[in-house]
């Protein structure tokens, strides 16, 4: 029983490495990428605001 869980185990270490086996189980981080964030200007009250109530 013993030697059964350590050949599990050692095969799980191995196989966590494997770049394939993370994006299929979703284990990537997918991070943003600076450069394709786009800013936008703050928001602003219209001038006439009071008067749409």
């Amino acid at each position: 029983m013993k030697k059964i869980f350590l050949m599990l185990f050692a095969a799980c270490l191995m196989l966590s490495g494997c770049t394939t086996l993370k994006k299929w189980f979703g284990l990537n981080k997918s991070t943003p990428d600076e450069t394709k964030i786009e800013t936008r200007a703050p928001l602003v009250l219209p001038p006439d605001f009071d008067d749409l109530s």
